[in-house]
Order: structure tokens, then C-alpha cells, then sequence
């Protein structure tokens, strides 16, 4: 049954999987890709007999003063094991108890070759996955929970303490899989567009873009000014090399997914099983590339938007890439040298509805890992979201990422308020949360993403968009239905 888009989208100035869902995504180049596979089924659901004689078997260790050690799996970034590093220390000295037993937590780095997913799964089957771990967006969730690898937590008292804490009640709607949640979303990443500012002004705009009307009349105005854009360098439209890259199947969220969220006003692509996209809007997708002919630049340039002159008006709004913007001693600002600006919609009406590229954590069921080490993951939890930590770690996350933090009152907390007016990038990214739609909760994402691109996106761009002028208008029709064939055979929808 298709599920309304107030089930779904992420809300609250974050609002959030997968990650988003997934994958990486998070947060910086590196999209980490959820596995073909499913998860390997082990004996790890711990019924409640085991999990209570797990209970007197350890009970041993009370009188040994042995700690409780919590295993917590970061992504594998530097800058996410250095916070997590952090607070488990601070966890670690506040000496919580446990039925007479101290708890620590202890951290390391996911592996990630050939990715994260594939190292979790690989734990998991071999008995060695941790008890906690963050990374984790709505799509490999799905793969988790089918394979009843992590807890559902949807009616644990700590947990709905969490969502009131960070107000994020509406955020989770769009994470729910079957009415159960299996993820505390962490941060989020909107997919829009940014804009090459000396460009913008160059061709007499004073605003980004916010409908297709507007989009053309930028398209024409840079066909009209070619020679004089030159000067400043500029000799495309919109880069996106992506497009022609089909193994990395995360690309398709950013340059097809966030568009078709926009013009669809919501709709998923997949809701479980059954194939709900709406062809129109595709077809939409499609066109706006379509409309740019040969303007759009698909060769690779590394770090474009770091570069001394940049050769294109527009391009995708990767909030990762601030830091290295910033690095690169780029300004932003419409006065500045790049822009943020939202998904573009049909009427002035319309939501921006966007891409939430957003991950979570979540509680492993092993039967490797004990009752107490379970507790004591929640515990941890507990210290960060709603105790010690939950007035330092979203702050302490930002300058550590640079990457929102899921919170539903981003725009008016106190804490955060100095940081965003430091940071203008981030805080104009921020706007562009409350619409964000998680990614789809179906194992075969990267064969219906790599589907979508092998047989409808990559022969678009070759043998349609790099073939035309601007504004040449082709008939893209077949290539929307190309796309819907090939998203419901790579899946198995209905």
C-alpha cells in the first residue's frame, strides 16, 4: 500500500538512511554501497530464555568486577571515530552500572572493503559483529531487520525518550519498515543544486532558481551569453559526470531520485515491494536533462567546485563538499563565489521535496553478544541523547562532519544558533531538510539503482542529451518508460 508523503518525508529542520539512508553517504566523497546479498541468517535472535540464562551465567562476573565492554562500530571516517571516541570516553568515566558491573563502551572503525555493508554482513555471519554501530541508512536497515539482525525499538521507553529529546517524532515516520523502527537516524545530507555565483550575476540573476520556469530562463540566458561567460571561464551549464557511471549506484539518488522527489511531490520511486513511481515526473527528470543538450558537462573534474574559475553554472548540492570549499578559501553567497539552492519544482506552490542522503544507529541481535552487553549499548545511548552528552554531542557532531545532525528544532535551537551564523552554507542547507525524503526500504536498491542507470540514464545522456543543442526539447518518453521497466525488473516489484 502506498504510504502518504507526510508518512514519509523527513521532517523537523532536520528532519533524516537510509542513508539515509546509506551510504556513505554519506557524509564525503565516499558512498558506501549497500550489498547485493541479503544478510546471512544467524541464531541471533536471543529469545528471552537465553537471554535470561545468558543473565546467570555472567552473573559470576558481578562478584569479579569484570566490566561490561560494549563494542560501538563508527563509520569509517577519521573525524567519526574521533567523536565517538570522545564520548565514550566521557561515557566510560561517568562509571555506569550495570547489576554491580561497570560499563565501557569501546570503539572502532566499521572495515569497509569492499564496504561497510559488506564488513557488517560478514560479522555478522561470522559472530563478530559489535553491539551498536552508526553508518547505517533505511535501505540496509530493511536488509538488517529481514534478516532479524537488529532490534526493533519502536516500543522501548529509552528510545521514545530519544525521539522527544531531539523532536523528531515526524522524522521517524519516514524511517518506520513494517511499522517497527530500527534506526536513530544521526545526521542528514539534503540533495539539491549549487550555483556558480559570478555566473549567476553574469547572467542577470540576483536568486537561485526555485521553479522550472526559472530554470529556463536561466538555460536561455546562458545560451544567449556563451561568449561573454567565457571570459569568466565558464563554458557549460551543469556538471555531472555521474551520470555515466552506473556501478556507483548511490549517484542515481543524488542526480535522479532528488529531482524526481521534487517533481513527484513526494511519491517513492518504491514503496516495499510494488513499484509507485510516477512516470510523469520521471519523465520530467529526463527532460530537465534533456533540455540542456551538450551544455552538460560529463567529463570528470576533480573537486570542481574548488577550482580557481569554474567551468559550469550549476551543478548537484553535495553538502560534504563544504569543507573542502571552505579549505579551498571558497565564499559562500550569492555575493560570494557558490550557492546552495533547493530541488526545482513545477508551480510556485509545490514542496521542494529533496533527497535525504541520511544514516543511523542501530542495536545488533547476535548470539555472540550478551543481554548485558545490549543493555549496556543503550545505556551508552541513553548517555549521549537524552543525558550527559545531549546538550554538547550535536555541536560537538557539526564541527567534527560538518554534517546536520538529525534534529526537528534545528532552526531555532540555541546551542546551534552561533555555528549556523558562522557557517551560512550549512545554515541555508538546513532550510532544505524539512524536506527530505529517505530512501527506499528494499534489499535490491543497488540492482534497481544500477538498472535504472545501465538502461534508461546512460543511453539518455549518449544517445540524446550529448547529441542536441540547448533547448532542442527531444521526445524522452521512451527513456521514462525505459526506467520503469528496468527499476521493476531489477527489484522483483510488483
Amino acid at each position: 500500500m502506498k504510504k502518504s508523503v507526510k508518512q514519509r518525508i523527513v521532517t523537523g529542520f532536520l528532519s533524516i538512511t537510509m542513508g539515509i539512508a546509506l551510504l556513505t553517504g554519506c557524509g564525503n566523497n565516499q558512498k558506501a554501497e549497500t550489498s547485493n546479498g541479503e544478510v546471512n541468517k544467524t541464531e541471533s535472535s536471543q529469545t528471552e530464555g537465553t537471554q535470561a540464562e545468558t543473565s546467570k551465567t555472567d552473573g559470576g562476573q558481578a562478584a569479579s568486577g569484570k566490566p561490561i565492554t560494549v563494542n560501538f562500530w563508527t563509520a569509517p571516517e577519521q573525524y567519526n571515530l574521533d567523536i565517538w571516541t570522545t564520548y565514550a570516553d566521557k561515557f566510560n568515566q561517568s562509571n555506569t552500572m550495570l547489576d554491580g558491573q561497570k560499563v565501557e563502551v569501546k570503539v572502532q572503525m566499521m572495515p569497509a572493503q569492499p564496504s561497510s555493508e559488506a564488513g557488517i554482513q560478514n560479522a555478522i555471519a561470522t559472530g563478530t559483529v559489535p553491539a551498536i554501530s552508526e553508518n547505517i541508512n533505511r535501505s540496509f536497515a530493511n536488509t538488517l531487520a529481514n534478516s532479524q539482525a537488529v532490534y526493533d525499538i519502536s516500543q522501548e521507553t529509552w528510545f521514545q525518550d530519544i525521539v522527544k529529546e531531539r523532536e523528531i517524532g515526524d522524522v521517524m515516520k519516514g524511517w518506520a519498515i513494517d511499522d517497527a523502527q530500527y534506526v536513530i537516524p544521526l545526521y542528514v545530507n539534503p540533495i539539491t543544486y549549487c550555483y556558480n555565483s559570478k555566473a549567476l550575476k553574469t547572467l542577470g540573476f540576483d536568486q537561485v532558481p526555485q521553479t522550472m520556469e526559472d530554470f529556463h530562463k536561466l538555460l536561455n540566458s546562458f545560451a544567449e551569453q556563451q561568449e561573454e561567460l567565457k571570459g569568466l571561464g565558464v563554458t557549460h551549464f551543469m556538471y555531472r559526470a555521474e551520470l555515466l557511471n552506473s556501478a556507483n549506484y548511490w549517484e542515481r539518488w543524488f542526480d535522479i531520485e532528488s529531482p524526481y522527489d521534487a517533481f513527484s511531490q513526494g511519491t517513492p520511486l518504491v514503496d516495499g515491494n510494488t513499484l509507485t513511481a510516477d512516470r510523469e515526473a520521471l519523465q520530467k527528470v529526463f527532460e530537465f536533462y534533456g533540455a540542456m543538450g551538450d551544455s552538460l558537462l560529463t567529463g570528470t573534474i576533480d573537486g570542481i567546485w574548488q577550482k580557481s574559475t569554474v567551468p559550469v553554472v550549476m551543478g548537484e548540492g553535495l553538502p560534504w563538499e563544504v569543507s573542502a570549499n571552505n579549505a579551498a578559501g571558497k565564499v559562500y553567497g550569492l555575493e560570494g563565489d557558490y550557492v546552495f539552492g533547493p530541488t526545482l519544482v513545477e508551480n510556485e506552490s509545490d514542496t521542494h521535496y529533496n533527497y535525504a542522503d541520511s544514516k543511523g544507529i542501530v542495536l545488533y541481535k547476535n548470539a555472540k553478544i550478551t543481554e548485558e552487553e545490549h543493555q549496556g549499548a543503550i545505556e551508552f545511548l541513553k548517555f549521549v541523547f537524552t543525558g550527559e552528552g545531549k546538550d554538547t554531542f550535536d555541536l560537538d557532531w557539526l564541527n567534527a562532519t560538518t554534517m546536520l545532525p538529525v534534529r526537528g528544532d534545528l532552526d531555532t535551537n540555541e546551542t546551534l544558533k552561533a555555528y549556523f551564523d558562522q557557517n551560512l552554507a550549512l545554515k541555508d542547507i538546513s532550510t532544505y531538510v524539512a524536506d527530505g525524503v529517505p530512501g527506499m526500504a528494499n534489499e535490491k536498491v543497488a540492482d534497481i539503482m544500477i538498472a535504472l542507470g545501465e538502461k534508461a540514464v546512460i543511453p539518455f545522456v549518449n544517445e540524446v542529451t550529448m547529441k542536441n543543442g540547448i533547448n532542442e526539447n527531444p521526445d524522452v518518453s521512451k527513456y521514462a518508460d525505459a526506467a520503469m521497466e528496468a527499476m521493476k525488473a531489477a527489484g522483483g516489484l510488483d
